[in-house]
């Protein structure tokens, strides 16, 4: 009687082991089951997003193309990627590449997109002259014996129109002083914008000494006009002597 009690509470709780085995082995399907299912969800909304950013980019590729350059080059996308919550478009005009950014949305285009920790060192190694113009190694380049200074602009670009009259007004009071190329939407001196701009504008270079990308439109047309004005008063020796006297402590302050 004893024995036949004993082997059934055995088979009992032999069948409790089949059953737990039998749920453990259920509950290991069902979990490889929800991390496939996981995985495959992953990978098609990574796949839709990929496709959602590559249409951004496109879309902010056109938009560049018809109100940006105006003709003056046409864009073409590289890459996308997403960068700190909007995306990084990777475009390249003619043999140069540059890097735009847009919200994912499409909503709203950065053309010029700068890396502000990179920028921050940049700027660190280099040396910051009167109007924020940097102060470059090279020698002051001439042309027939007179500095040569360098504007490049579009009329597609605001900042290059506030920026462009100031420096002809400016200009006017050096005629004889200084060499002028006025690159305002030309492709001439190509070779000098590639080397001291990242492909922004407007562009100002003077002398190969001194140069600056982006305007003086913080500081205002008056602060800009006195700045512009003892930088080439900088190169000349203060010549015309009547325009320089009147901004000599600016000029005294240009390395």
């Amino acid at each position: 009687m004893i024995y036949f009690k004993i082997l059934t509470i055995f088979k009992k709780h032999k069948n409790m082991i089949a059953n737990k085995k039998n749920l453990i082995i259920i509950v290991l399907i069902a979990i490889i089951l929800a991390i496939a299912v996981v995985y495959l969800y992953q990978g098609q909304s990574k796949k839709k997003e990929t496709l959602s950013f590559q249409s951004t980019a496109e879309k902010a590729i056109s938009y560049i193309n018809q109100n940006l350059l105006g003709g003056e080059g046409t864009a073409s996308l590289v890459g996308v990627t997403e960068v700190n919550g909007v995306l990084k478009i990777n475009l390249k005009i003619a043999e140069k590449e540059y890097n735009s950014y847009v919200t994912k949305d499409g909503k709203i285009l950065f053309p010029d997109g700068y890396e502000v920790d990179k920028i921050a060192e940049e700027v660190k190694q280099e040396d910051k002259s009167v109007g924020d113009f940097l102060v470059s190694s090279d020698e002051v380049c001439k042309e027939n014996g007179k500095p040569l200074i360098y504007f490049f602009g579009s009329e597609g670009c605001p900042h290059c129109q506030w920026e462009h009259p100031i420096v002809e007004k400016v200009l006017k009071s050096f005629e004889g002083e200084v060499s002028f190329h006025n690159n305002m939407d030309s492709q001439a001196d190509s070779e000098v914008f590639s080397q001291y701009s990242d492909g922004s504008i407007p562009t100002l270079v003077f002398g190969c000494k001194y140069y600056r990308v982006g305007s003086g439109e913080a500081g205002g047309e008056e602060k800009e006009t006195k700045d512009l004005t003892a930088m080439l008063c900088k190169l000349t020796d203060n010549k015309p002597s009547e325009i320089c006297s009147s901004v000599q402590d600016l000029v005294n302050q240009i390395k």
